[in-house]
C-alpha cells in the first residue's frame, strides 16, 4: 500500500511565514504527518521527525547545512538520468520551519555547503546526463553548470566534497566488466573518484581515484582491488581523509591525501553479522559526544533527528538502506551496529553538533593599502547561530634564513545569527613580503566552541607577487 494512503492530516504553516513565502514569489509547500509507525532508538540515543514531507514533495534524498539551516533535497518522480524532473530543494530552520524552496532541473541527488565559497553545490543526474546547479542561500539564485566532457565512466556523477580548497565528486554509474565468481557485481576499471575545477559555466574533472585501484582492506591488512561497483556518497572523516560509499558493494574507501604524490586508498567492507551483505547510502564522521545526526528517510519522505550525548568523536555511523537502520561501524572490522531500527529507507545522513564547531579558511585575494596589506581569512561555524562566540587563533609569519619567524595572538567574534566573520592579519609594508615566504593562522582552544578540521590556514606570499 502508498503509505501516501496513511497520512492523517495536515499541518498548517504559520501565517506569517506563509506571508513571507507570498511575498516572496516562491512556492509554497505545507508539511504533513504520517500515522505508520515510526523507528526506533536505541538507548542512550532518541529519535523524533524533524522534517514530515511537505504536500506534493516525495523522495527526499541528500542533506546538507548552511548558515545555520538545513537543506535537502526532494528528488519527486525524477530518473536518475534527469528526466521528469524538477526536483525541490527545501530549506528549513532548526527547529523544522520552511524558510525557501529551490527548483532544481532533473534530479538532484548529491547536496553540499562548500565552505570555501558559501555556495552549495547540487548535483544532477547520477546515471547520464550529468549536470550542476549552484545555490547561493544568501540570495537565493541558481546558477547551472555542465561537464566539459562526456563522463570517461558512461555514467553520471553523484556526490561532491571540499577539502583544503578542493573538490572532489564521485563517479556514480560506471560501466562494468562482466560479473564473475569474485566480482559478482561486475568490476569498474575507470575513473570512480575525479578532481573538479570551473571555468566559466564548464566543469572540467581528471581522475584522482580507479575503480580497479589496489586498496588495503582495513581488517585484514592486505591489498584488494575492490569491485568499486557504485560509487555513491562522499564525506570527510576525522583524520581528514576522503571517505566514498561503495554503496552496493558494502564497501567504504578511505582515500588519505587525495590527488597528491603520497596518495594511499583503503577498503572497509561492511556487515551485520548475517549472511545478507548490508548496503549502506551515507555515512557521517561525529566530532563531538552530543548532537544531532539527521537522516533522511527516503521511502518514508521523512527528515529523522537522532540525538545523543554519547557519540564517538571520529567514529563513523552510517545509514543503511538495505537494513533500514542508523548504526554505529567497527572500524576495525566493519561491524555495523544498529542504533536506530525501523526505518524504511535511510539515505542521506548530516551530523549537527551540540555546541558550535569552528573551522577557518582563507581568502583569496591580498588587500594591498599604499605601503601596508593585509592577508584576509575567514572563520566559519557550524551549530547554534543565536549567540555571539569569540574564537581565539594564533599567527605565525614564517621569515626567509635572514629572518626570525613572528607570531601573535588574535580574537575573532562572529556575532549573533552568524556563520562566519572575517579578520586580516596586517604585514607592515610591501618590503616585508620579500622576506616573509608565508603566513599561517591557527584556531586556538576556547569555551563557547570546538575545533574541527580545517583549524590551520596558510597563505604562501610567494605565490601572490
Amino acid at each position: 500500500m502508498n503509505h501516501r494512503t496513511n497520512l492523517l492530516s495536515e499541518a498548517k504553516l504559520n501565517l506569517g511565514f506563509l506571508c513571507s513565502i507570498l511575498l516572496a514569489g516562491l512556492p509554497v509547500y505545507q508539511a504533513h504527518a504520517q500515522s505508520m509507525a515510526g523507528p526506533t532508538a536505541h538507548s542512550p540515543y532518541t529519535v523524533s521527525v524533524f522534517a514530515p514531507p511537505p504536500a506534493g514533495l516525495t523522495n527526499p534524498d541528500s542533506i546538507t547545512e548552511a548558515g545555520g539551516d538545513i537543506f535537502v533535497t526532494y528528488a519527486n518522480d525524477s530518473q536518475p538520468d534527469g528526466t521528469d524532473g524538477p526536483s525541490i530543494v527545501v530549506q528549513y530552520t532548526l527547529d523544522g520551519k520552511i524558510v525557501r524552496t529551490y527548483s532544481i532541473a532533473g534530479k538532484n541527488d548529491g547536496l553540499k555547503y562548500n565552505p570555501y565559497t558559501g555556495k552549495i553545490w547540487a548535483l544532477r543526474n547520477e546515471d547520464a546526463n550529468p549536470a550542476l546547479t549552484i545555490i547561493d542561500p544568501k540570495t537565493g539564485a541558481t546558477t547551472d553548470y555542465t561537464y566539459a566532457q562526456k563522463p570517461a565512466h558512461g555514467g553520471g556523477y553523484d556526490d561532491v566534497v571540499f577539502i583544503y580548497g578542493q573538490t572532489f565528486i564521485s563517479a556514480s554509474n560506471p560501466t562494468l566488466q562482466p560479473a564473475t565468481a569474485s566480482t559478482p557485481n561486475g568490476q569498474n576499471i575507470y575513473p570512480s573518484v575525479v578532481k573538479a575545477r570551473i571555468v566559466g559555466r564548464l566543469i572540467y574533472v581528471t581522475p584522482v581515484l580507479y575503480g580497479n585501484a589496489s586498496l588495503t582492506d582495513i581488517a585484514t591488512g592486505s591489498t584488494v582491488i575492490a569491485q568499486q561497483s557504485d560509487p555513491d556518497s562522499f564525506k570527510v572523516d576525522a583524520s581528514g581523509d576522503l571517505v566514498l560509499d561503495s554503496q552496493a558493494d558494502g564497501d567504504l574507501i578511505f582515500i588519505n591525501s587525495p590527488d597528491s604524490p603520497n596518495q594511499v586508498g583503503l577498503r572497509l567492507h561492511l556487515s551485520n553479522d548475517t549472511a545478507n551483505q548490508i548496503t549502506v547510502d551515507d555515512t557521517v564522521f561525529p566530532t563531538a559526544p552530543g548532537g544531532t545526526i539527521f537522516v533522511v528517510d527516503t521511502a518514508a519522505d521523512t527528515v529523522y533527528a537522532v540525538k545523543s550525548n554519547a557519540y564517538q568523536p571520529g567514529g563513523a555511523y552510517s545509514a543503511s538502506d538495505s537494513d533500514g537502520i542508523l548504526g554505529k561501524v567497527d572500524l576495525s572490522t566493519g561491524l555495523v551496529t544498529p542504533i536506530v531500527s525501523g526505518m524504511q529507507s535511510p539515505h542521506g545522513a548530516l551530523f549537527f553538533p551540540a555546541i558550535p564547531q569552528v573551522t577557518i579558511y582563507r581568502e583569496n585575494d591580498l588587500t594591498l593599502e599604499s605601503e601596508n596589506s593585509n592577508v584576509g581569512f575567514v572563520v566559519a561555524r557550524v551549530g547554534d547561530l543565536s549567540k555571539a562566540i569569540t574564537v581565539n587563533y594564533s599567527v605565525q609569519a614564517l621569515a626567509s634564513e635572514q629572518n626570525e619567524g613572528r607570531s601573535f595572538a588574535g580574537k575573532v567574534t562572529i556575532s549573533a545569527g552568524s556563520s562566519s566573520a572575517e579578520f586580516s592579519v596586517p604585514l607592515r609594508s610591501i618590503w616585508e613580503k620579500d622576506v616573509t615566504k608565508s603566513v599561517s593562522v591557527t584556531l586556538d582552544p576556547g569555551n563557547e566552541y570546538n575545533i574541527v578540521r580545517p583549524a590551520v590556514a596558510t597563505m604562501r606570499l610567494t605565490d601572490q607577487f
